[in-house]
């Protein structure tokens, strides 16, 4: 009776090692690759993100044009654009109120919106106000003109919307008797948290600084628009 034939098993075939690495560096690399194109991403964003340059902490009760009593607590969760304004101003109030009835004219229909003109002279009165917000053609209800206690309100401005203080000018050296202060020409931009995101010089009176800034509380408005609809 034949034998059956016994021959040894073959010996096992070797893995070469880079069949298991060179996947898992591929992947690792790819890993790498995503999360720096995603930390690009991140400080893209951070670096047009507008800062933050103070808060809006506590309420402030003003008089509006209309002669309503109005206070800035109604416009929490709204955006607000801001100013300083006075009717008889010879410099450049004018000037100021008819940049930001440009951007009102882009933006205002969204009721998150608010633009807020406050005077600095404390004789301005409802109806000298409604007189000077006519001129422009300004009549929404979403644009207030408002006047209050003097200390307060510039106060309030200074300290809190970041404006620089208000300065009077002496008798001797004003153009004429109209010409009583000198006040911050910027507008703020206020987002819906009541943080004050940018102070914007639409009134500059050189065109490339102008166009400048005219560009960038744009760019700025559509970023806390965002923001707010985001719910962030």
């Amino acid at each position: 009776m034949s034998q059956p034939d016994t021959q040894p098993d073959p010996a096992p075939r070797s893995v070469n090692p880079w069949t298991i690495w060179i996947p898992i560096i591929i992947i690792m690399l790819g890993g790498v690759v995503f999360y720096n194109y995603l930390w690009q991403q991140s400080m893209k964003r951070d670096k047009d993100r507008p800062p933050y340059l103070g808060r809006l902490e506590n309420d402030l009760e003003l008089t509006e044009r209309s002669g309503k009593s109005v206070h800035l607590a109604e416009l929490r969760g709204k955006v607000i654009i801001a100013g300083y304004v006075y009717t008889r101003c010879p410099r450049g109030c004018a000037l100021v109120v008819s940049k930001m009835k440009k951007l009102y004219e882009e933006f205002g229909a969204d009721p998150a919106i608010q633009f807020i003109s406050f005077t600095v002279d404390p004789e301005d009165t409802p109806q000298t106000l409604a007189e000077f917000a006519g001129r422009f053609g300004i009549t929404q209800d979403n644009w207030w003109f408002v006047n209050g206690p003097k200390e307060q309100v510039r106060g309030y401005l200074t300290f809190q919307f970041k404006f620089a203080g208000v300065k009077e000018i002496p008798e001797a050296e004003r153009f004429n008797p109209d010409d009583k202060y000198i006040h911050d020409m910027k507008v703020a931009l206020v987002d819906h948290k009541g943080n004050v995101r940018g102070h914007y010089d639409i009134a500059n009176m050189d065109p490339e600084y102008e166009g400048f800034w005219k560009e960038k509380i744009r760019q700025d408005l559509k970023w806390v628009l965002a923001e707010q609809k985001s719910g962030k």
